[in-house]
């Protein structure tokens, strides 16, 4: 029976326009200069970053369901297309040091991506494990410098080329972790190009064979609009219907070449749930000490309990039938400790392994714990930038020859989109029957209740080889 079930909506986006640098007029001249952006600010002027933003491009999401989708929207100037159907090839080559390279990345993002001026403003969440696969995508086109750079910030152990089939067997390890006993996770990748222009061959092939996204073509130049009703429909059917239309006629233009597709869909119910008849006010203290009352779920629930010297932590895994599964993880600072924001910015990859450490095994605890969702919007080419992933944001200087064998391509956005909520769902039943003959009847004490009552950092990782898929922070749960 369905206890608790989380529910993700995450979108990102990579758009690279086309430089005029080494293309004819006949090609560009009336269409400008091919500088587009996806996912601009709302005829209101709200800022980018704005959860508002995230929640009203996105649409409503079905209690329930987690949902991730990454875009890349190449902009370009080429000829006809090639490539290689192919297929992912499950192994477990390269998807340790893959996955260490993704908490790497991870832990130097957080702090980038979430502090702000040595303070955290609101919740969030991100997924850095979408941003890194995206990323991976450009980076088998990529060359020289840039190439360096985005390899160097990833922390990728080689080139999105040679990382291919460790990607697909991280791509399977998730999958099967996610994918048991009435829980979902699939992730999958698509490529749309223009029909009739040309990339390079090895590109396609690589993003076919090792990325599971084979070419396939529409029209962006001659019917835009068909163009983006055929991508979200694929997209809508890889999400089972959470994200109906990541695209919308601004984000495809004339110019539009090439756009790459990844969607992550995923289904969770907890091994043990909270019962809502139990979910009550209760006190939560903000970052500045002020106290507030926010909705918190209460239940006896069978979880990991560790503890530093100033953090609490607590691990609450998904159902599983065996081996590994999904938890989310939550690390909360403790009321004598430096605070959330300091606690973000120094952690590391040590760190972090060090506080889940400090699990020890699966007991029951009676977990309190807020109900929060919110939306982030985020846009991520000054985070990446800031972290050395300069280059390929530079028209002129971005070499992406390896799609089309030119100079022309640089990313002029990258944003990523994303949602959370957690609630309770469905009913909890339980019984004990215990039958005594002679025997005094001994009434067990419950254990002490595990308050998550201040801001937390969390985690949705994969407890077989941890990798880390969303992460963020909760600020204040009833905003």
């Amino acid at each position: 029976m369905k206890r608790l079930v989380e529910g993700i909506l995450v979108a990102g986006c990579v758009v690279a326009a086309s430089s005029l640098c080494g293309c004819s007029s006949a090609a560009r001249g009336a269409l400008g200069d091919g500088n587009a952006a996806a996912f601009p600010p709302d005829s209101a002027g709200n800022d980018a970053d704005s959860p508002d933003d995230a929640d009203s491009s996105l649409g409503p999401s079905p209690s329930g369901q987690c949902t991730q989708a990454a875009l890349v929207l190449v902009a370009s100037d080429a000829g006809d297309d090639g490539g290689d159907d192919g297929g992912l090839e499950c192994g477990t080559a390269g998807v340790a040091d893959l996955v260490a390279a993704g908490t790497a990345f991870a832990m130097a993002f957080l702090p980038v991506a979430l502090v702000d001026d040595g303070a955290i403003a609101e919740n969030a969440v991100v997924s850095p494990y979408s941003v890194s696969s995206a990323m991976m995508m450009v980076d088998v086109g990529a060359e020289g410098e840039t190439q360096s750079q985005i390899e160097s910030v990833l922390s990728l152990p080689g080139n999105g080329a040679a990382e291919a089939s460790a990607s697909s067997g991280l791509v399977c390890a998730l999958q099967a972790a996610g994918s048991s006993n009435g829980n979902s996770l699939s992730i999958a990748n698509s490529l749309w190009g223009q029909q009739g222009v040309s990339f390079e061959a090895p590109f396609l092939d690589v993003l076919a064979t090792g990325y599971g996204a084979p070419l396939q073509t529409v029209d962006f130049a001659g019917n835009p609009t068909a163009a983006v009703a055929t991508i979200n429909a694929w997209v809508s059917q890889a999400t089972q219907g959470t994200i109906s239309s990541p695209l919308g006629s601004q984000d495809i233009t004339e110019l539009t070449r090439l756009v790459a597709v990844n969607a992550v869909y995923f289904k969770g119910t907890w091994a043990m749930g909270f019962n809502p008849s139990m979910t009550s006010p209760r006190p939560f203290t903000l970052a500045n000490g002020k106290p507030t009352t926010v909705s918190t779920m209460s239940g006896l629930i069978s979880a990991g309990v560790g503890a530093t010297s100033a953090l609490l932590v607590v691990e609450l895994p998904y159902r599983a039938s065996s081996g590994s599964s999904l938890a989310m993880d939550i690390l909360m600072p403790t009321g004598g400790s430096a605070g959330l924001a300091a606690f973000e910015s120094a952690l590391t990859p040590a760190t972090l392994s060090s506080a889940l450490a400090s699990l020890h095994g699966r007991f029951m605890y009676t977990i309190q714990m807020p109900k929060f969702s919110f939306g982030t919007r985020i846009e991520l080419q000054p985070v990446l930038a800031a972290l050395g992933m300069s280059d390929v944001f530079e028209r002129g200087v971005a070499d992406l020859s390896g799609m089309d064998g030119a100079m022309d391509l640089y990313l002029a956005a990258v944003v990523q989109q994303a949602m959370v909520e957690v609630d309770e769902q469905g009913t909890v039943a339980a019984a004990v029957t215990a039958g005594s003959s002679g025997c005094a009847l001994i009434a067990v004490e419950p254990p002490p209740p595990v308050q998550i009552d201040r801001p937390f950092f969390f985690l949705i990782r994969d407890t077989g080889n941890g990798a880390i898929v969303f992460m963020g922070q909760v600020v204040d749960p009833g905003e």
